[in-house]
């Protein structure tokens, strides 16, 4: 027995030295040595030179440290870039791949960010392994949503390429389209809510250097995020059609998964996904019966902004104005996206403008201002709901017809600050110095031009009088 013990514990020695030395390789002062001459020329960006003390660390003992998979691809890149012969460039290639797989093996909590960076290169140096490229992107969200702007660019252009050759059908780049927009959303969403705690101290005169920079740092990757979200949107296009949407979502696949929040959520969101018909409006799918079934059983699953957006937007087409007004609310004020809460109140002020509910009218439409500072959108709105008080305000016509010089003066704003509202805020401009009051009248009246007047009722607008418009 005592042997048996004596035997045990020294096999538990010898395991442990191996233990040690696997880590440094069967020469850890070479090991050493190299991995400090590669670390060295690898944080000057002299990839090329460390490249061959930084390979007998990777293949020797690539355990001795955790830069080795770190500074790895940006070595193994810079030596792909400079190969000659398909040769080099196959064998630098799977190199590069390996050194993915081996930080995933050694450090598994890296497992999703391993598998986005060797997605994203599979993408530039493997361009014909477009299934496996997409098996490991899908791995990489199923792991963790937050990822760069490019990998959901990548992924989704992925599927899309997966489907021009015949591999995918419809059903699987909706499939992707819908899990990409939730991975983006979740960023957006952390992005947003960064932005708008910073921006309350940029109000407040209270922010520092560093949050500053932050600040800075998070409007460049939303603006990132939204790139990627606006590429999508061109991809999917032309194939994500009403009549294609219902082929996956109809009464047999709601039947299936009316239980399924995940897929009552997907499939609320494309079939109210806006986009512009061949005649430039803007139209979605919600007129399916099998929208209204979807919206109602999501908001009883997982009230949400999203299922709450979803049944507003059933009681808006049904002209329950005043249900659709208060879900579109609950949306908005449970929204993280301040351009999605802007977007609701904006929905909000036509509503009220189509029940004659001015004042509510205007002040959803600042609400939808406040949210997005740099839409016009908001302001065109105003603009067409002062109009259409003319004869609400005053008690002449000059009076009354004062409100088309505050629609204009909204329209001027709206294109200074958003310039792709332009054409549209001309033509309104066009129309509505139509509808100024003549030159005598307002003479007769004790007015002229330059002089000012202050806009009663619910406008609050304070105008000049002028004609050179």
């Amino acid at each position: 027995m005592k042997k048996l013990l004596w035997v045990v514990i020294a096999l538990v020695g010898v395991n442990n030295v191996a233990s040690a030395q696997s880590k440094w390789g069967e020469d850890s002062v070479k090991c050493r040595e190299n991995l400090y001459i590669y670390y060295e020329l690898a944080k000057s960006k002299n990839y090329d030179e460390a490249y061959e003390p930084w390979t007998y660390v990777f293949e020797n003992c690539p355990a001795s440290s955790k830069n080795n998979v770190i500074f790895g691809p940006r070595i193994v890149e810079a030596k792909l870039k400079a190969a000659t012969t398909p040769e080099e460039k196959a064998k630098l290639t799977a190199m590069l791949y390996d050194v993915y797989d081996t930080r995933i093996e050694l450090y598994p909590d890296d497992e999703a960010y391993a598998l986005e960076r060797k997605g994203l290169d599979m993408v530039q140096h493997s361009p014909d392994s477009l299934e496996k490229t997409y098996d490991i992107f899908k791995r990489a969200l199923e792991l963790s949503n937050e990822h760069s702007a490019a990998f959901y660019n990548a992924y989704f252009i992925t599927a899309a390429r997966l489907f021009n050759a015949d591999i995918f059908e419809i059903k699987d780049v909706f499939f992707a389209y819908s899990v990409v927009q939730e991975g983006l959303e979740y960023n957006t969403d952390v992005l947003n809510r960064e932005i708008t705690s910073l921006q309350a101290k940029v109000e407040d005169s209270t922010i520092t250097d560093k949050e500053t920079k932050e600040l800075e740092k998070a409007e460049r990757e939303l603006g990132r995020f939204d790139d990627v979200v606006s590429n999508n949107e061109k991809v999917l296009g032309p194939i994500a059609t009403c009549e294609k949407l219902t082929l996956i979502y109809n009464e047999e696949s709601f039947a299936a998964n009316k239980t399924d929040a995940t897929w009552l959520r997907r499939a609320a969101k494309m079939l109210s996904r806006e986009r512009e018909n061949d005649e430039g409006e803007t139209v979605d799918c919600t007129d399916d019966p099998i929208f209204f079934k979807i919206a109602e059983a999501l908001y009883k699953l997982e009230p949400s902004p999203t299922s709450a957006r979803a049944v507003g937007t059933i009681a808006l087409k049904n002209k329950d104005y005043s249900k659709g007004i208060e879900y579109l609310k609950e949306a908005a004020n449970g929204e993280a996206d301040p351009r999605k809460q802007s977007s609701d109140y904006l929905r909000i002020a036509t509503t009220y403008q189509k029940m004659g509910s001015l004042a509510n009218a205007k002040a959803a439409a600042l609400k939808a201002a406040s949210y997005n500072k740099k839409s016009g959108t908001p302001y065109i709105i105003l603009a067409t709901i002062y109009a259409q008080a003319d004869g609400q305000c005053g008690s002449n016509v000059f009076e009354k017809k004062a409100v088309y010089w505050a629609a204009i003066d909204k329209l001027k704003y709206a294109k200074s600050i958003d310039p792709s509202m332009a054409n549209k805020a001309n033509k309104l401009i066009a129309a509505y110095k139509g509808q100024l009051p003549d030159k005598s009248i307002i003479f007769q009246l004790g007015k002229k031009e330059g002089d000012k007047y202050s806009i009663g009722c619910f406008i609050g607008e304070t105008i000049t009088v002028d004609y050179n418009l």
